[in-house]
């Protein structure tokens, strides 16, 4: 296949001044008319709030889908991961994302950032193209199977074969509808995001007050070896012998903190719809990776501090279990409906980066110019929702959020280092470039 490229339109840009903080490191030194590599789209209304919820719900969403984290690594090394890795795993990404993010402000993202530092080797921005993309479209297959997963166990419902079909048509409807709320347009997911974070992380404020004098603290302290040795644990150790150390599967452990930790570099590809891109993408990451770093730490320590359940308890969904064990049924119920809402902002905030990927790689020249076109009426990228839409329905088929979890995570840690590779690169050949936020840090 031969790929032909065309880099999007340029704008002649003065070098803006913007006032110095420990969250913006403006890089003033060229001030001069350079080619800064942006396109205006039809608005730019996203402000900091709403840029920081939309990356909330990007990476996380709430402390959803922790369960598998538990049930692999036990409680210790689970708060240690949660407490400890979003500032080694994601505060770097958030970063970098905060730097490109505000330099290239187009749709295609991290494409652009590849394809400019890589600019004789067109293939590599392609396969980064390729890479996010499918990681995308497989996170948000996740999501209506999380929320599947967590109204089974509010129910006490086992999985049956007759519930497949039920199951299949369940989530997709779910993909459909949210698809069309997402082709309806982005000027509202910024204020709707924040009205749903409100929503969805009340239950857990709740929760931890009410639950935080019921903890034990040396319920912490438990190790994979020390709780469950029932057969069902016995069944999956023996599934993943290799990566059995100590008690902990470190495959499924390491897939599961990867998988709720990443994914700051798709606010990228709403970059375009961001006002003052320099000023808002520092701020707004450094709001979401605090914000998601709580949003997973603190529920889970009141959770495992108050329960006594072992490892093989907690599957998918058992953290609504516990919330109603500790609080009520109707507070669990309420974590259930919270599940739904995070997964629609979840759902919407994906599908949009996705989509506007793939408008923005077609603006590249990396795939048919039919995916650059938007809805007239709404200014959505409308084909490349079709196609996330199709994509999607074919991954639902899958029963396992295991599989799902370990496909997104294979095809992400590919993108995410040609992401940093391209940062580097950047740094090196193109030191001055006009970076209306640079990270206070040397390039070596």
């Amino acid at each position: 296949m031969v790929l032909t490229h065309r880099k999007v339109n340029g704008m002649n840009v003065d070098a803006q001044k913007t006032e110095s903080s420990p969250l913006n490191s403006i890089d003033n030194t060229n001030k001069v008319q350079e080619e800064t590599p942006s396109k205006e789209r039809h608005h730019r209304g996203i402000g900091t709030i709403q840029l920081g919820v939309i990356v909330f719900f990007a990476v996380s969403g709430g402390p959803f889908g922790i369960e598998e984290a538990v049930a692999s690594g036990g409680v210790f090394f689970s708060l240690i991961a949660f407490a400890i890795l979003p500032w080694i795993i994601s505060l770097p990404e958030a970063l970098v994302t905060a730097e490109l993010g505000s330099t290239y402000t187009e749709a295609s993202g991290t494409v652009a950032w590849v394809e400019e530092a890589f600019e004789n080797y067109p293939y590599l921005a392609f396969l980064q193209g390729c890479l996010a993309w499918t990681s995308g479209a497989t996170d948000n297959a996740i999501y209506p199977v999380l929320f599947w997963e967590y109204a089974r166990q509010l129910l006490g419902n086992d999985e049956e074969e007759g519930d497949s079909l039920l199951r299949f048509i369940y989530l997709s409807g779910t993909c459909l509808i949210l698809a069309y709320i997402n082709y309806r347009g982005l000027e509202a997911v910024g204020d709707m995001s924040i009205t749903i974070c409100v929503l969805a992380m009340s239950p857990f404020l709740v929760f931890i007050v009410v639950g935080f004098n019921q903890i034990q603290p040396s319920r912490w302290l438990q190790t994979a070896n020390s709780i469950g040795n029932n057969s069902t644990m016995d069944n999956i150790v023996d599934e993943n012998e290799s990566w059995d150390i100590s008690g902990v599967m470190w495959g499924p452990f390491l897939n599961n903190l990867f998988w709720n930790l990443n994914s700051y570099d798709s606010a990228a590809s709403f970059a375009g719809e961001v006002k003052d891109p320099g000023r808002a993408f520092p701020k707004a990451m450094f709001l979401s990776v605090g914000f998601v770093a709580l949003a997973y730490l603190l529920p889970l320590l009141v959770a495992t501090g108050c329960s006594s359940a072992g490892r093989e308890e907690w599957v998918d969904g058992y953290l609504a279990t516990i919330v109603a064990d500790v609080v009520g049924p109707w507070c669990g119920a309420w974590v259930v409906i919270a599940a739904g809402l995070s997964n629609l902002a979840m759902f919407q905030s994906e599908m949009s980066s996705d989509a506007y990927q793939i408008m923005g790689m077609a603006e590249r020249g990396f795939l048919p110019q039919i995916f650059s076109r938007k809805s007239s009426k709404y200014g959505t990228p409308i084909y490349g929702i079709m196609l996330g839409v199709g994509v999607i329905l074919l991954m639902n088929m899958s029963s396992s959020l295991t599989h799902l979890i370990e496909m997104l995570n294979f095809n992400y840690a590919l993108s995410l280092l040609l992401a940093f590779m391209a940062f580097l690169k950047l740094r090196i050949s193109k030191p001055e470039l006009h970076r209306p936020y640079r990270i206070p840090l040397p390039t070596w």
